[in-house]
């Protein structure tokens, strides 16, 4: 069997598989709750594994190690930030389990009371963020299906939209959990066999010797600049910080321990798989150091070195990876239409809060598909991006989490100036991160300390979030009384 047939049952295989995991939990939703926050009970295991595959994502996988062919051990910067990110998010944020909460945005309520605005604001920045998380899974997708059957890169792009689709919108959160865990699996055994392969004989010397000096230095900061390693990891540590993905996976937890103890593993996992992402991009270039896209590296090794059996197997893993990350993204985008987006538009909740959510998720794949169609670059495009939607929001969740002066008024301050100074910065620079996040810190503290905070605490806007959420999970009472006896004051 030649390698493009191996890669094609490997590929309908896992399709169908978890398809058929989609629409088996799809037969047990019983409640709205069900397939939003998967009746807030997630085990350990399962979070655990769904954080790790939501994390390795396209730009993981695609954009590190393209990454890594053209700047080394820069490649890695990707994942460690992710890693590195997601475990401060578990130190600092897993507490938030006990409120019940359902999207990141009813959070944020709670840390600036009275500023409906700044809550809309991040309802609608948030929504959008994870629609452009999804066009960076499609474009992966895409770029891996081109690579294994030669199609155009618009079908490859549609088909990769209507995969991902088929796999998210059924089940529900139980569906998008339970598929990560299998996906995650075959991720690491998928990798596993790569790293085996282009190290054995040889080792890392034999790569050492073949790439520019500059790739071996730390992180690649000699070939890539220390100022774009510490922007790319900066702008990746604020993501799971200001991720509502992340979040919804804690918030469905069925415990704080497990809501915490999962993001510390999966954050570690992920540093720890930087190793195979800055290897892979490297060995490429080793084998090949004239590729015309970087963001190619890891698919033409896949065609053109590794044999069928194990070119299935790391398609399989990558898109199994892929898959996860988008499957994330497709539930934040769900949850946060079905809580936020269509109450603003309509003034009310809807009647059938899992048929809209279907509804809207379908709609969601067509946009992020579109979007896809006119973005080339995954590196280039995450890199514009979140400074403009996520800078802003990591700042006045931070300050909002942990400094109780902070105001609303100071959280719309920062929340505008962000995207302002990245317009403005990425005239003169690639990447705007750190002056926007230094802007906006700024903004906020400036702003707060000639405004008054509203005296309403933590708990008592928690409580108010619970009678909203009464519309769509119909057990807003039960989840009043879960927080109304925490302390009246940020955990």
């Amino acid at each position: 069997m030649g390698t493009r047939a191996a890669i094609a049952v490997g590929l309908v295989v896992y399709v169908v598989l978890t398809t058929l995991v989609s629409f088996w939990w799809m037969k047990r939703v019983r409640k709205p709750a069900d397939y939003l926050v998967a009746g807030r009970g997630l085990p350990y295991w399962v979070l655990t594994g769904t954080i790790i595959g939501t994390c390795i994502g396209t730009g993981v996988i695609i954009g590190g190690s393209g990454l890594a062919y053209q700047h080394g051990w820069a490649g890695c910067a990707y994942p460690i930030g992710l890693g590195l990110g997601t475990f401060i998010a578990g130190v600092l944020f897993a507490g938030m389990r006990r409120y019940k909460f359902m999207t990141l945005s009813e959070e944020i309520a709670c840390y600036y009371p009275g500023g409906r605005v700044v809550v809309e604001f991040s309802n609608i920045s948030l929504f959008l963020s994870q629609l452009c998380w999804l066009t960076v899974q499609i474009m992966g997708g895409a770029a891996v299906v081109g690579a294994v059957t030669g199609l155009p890169r618009e079908m490859c792009t549609v088909l990769a939209g209507f995969a991902k689709a088929a796999i998210s919108i059924p089940g529900g959160l139980k569906a998008v959990v339970y598929t990560d865990v299998l996906q995650t699996i075959i991720l690491f055994i998928g990798f596993g066999c790569l790293m085996h392969s282009a190290l054995t004989g040889t080792g890392l010397a034999a790569v050492r010797e073949a790439v520019p000096a500059d790739y071996f230095s730390f992180l690649g900061i000699n070939s890539y600049g220390a100022w774009n390693v510490f922007g790319l990891i900066l702008v990746l540590v604020l993501n799971p910080i200001a991720d509502p993905g992340r979040r919804l996976t804690m918030y469905s937890a069925e415990s704080e321990a497990s809501a915490r103890w999962s993001m510390l593993t999966s954050g570690i996992a992920v540093i720890i798989f930087s190793l195979a992402i800055g290897i892979t991009g490297m060995y490429t270039f080793r084998l090949n150091p004239h590729l015309a896209n970087a963001d190619e590296a890891l698919p033409w090794l896949v065609m053109n070195v590794l044999p069928p059996w194990l070119a299935a197997l790391v398609v399989v893993a990558v898109v199994s990876g892929m898959s996860s990350a988008a499957n994330g993204n497709a539930a934040a985008v769900g949850t946060f239409f079905v809580r936020h987006i269509f109450p603003l538009v309509t003034g009310r909740y809807p009647k059938q809060p899992v048929v809209v959510v279907r509804r809207a998720l379908a709609f969601a794949f067509v946009f992020s598909t579109a979007l896809a169609l006119y973005t080339k670059n995954i590196v280039g495009f995450v890199v514009k991006f979140l400074p403009l939607t996520m800078s802003g929001l990591a700042v006045i969740i931070l300050l909002g989490r942990f400094w109780r002066r902070a105001t609303w008024q100071g959280a719309l301050a920062a929340l505008i100036t962000t995207p302002i100074v990245s317009l403005i910065v990425m005239r003169v620079w690639s990447n705007a991160t750190v002056p926007a996040t230094v802007a906006g810190a700024v903004a906020l503290l400036v702003v707060s300390v000639f405004t008054t905070r509203e005296t309403r605490s933590f708990t008592e806007v928690a409580e108010s979030m619970a009678r909203e959420r009464s519309a769509i999970e119909g057990d807003g009472t039960a989840a009043a009384r879960a927080i109304s006896h925490e302390p009246a004051s940020i955990p």
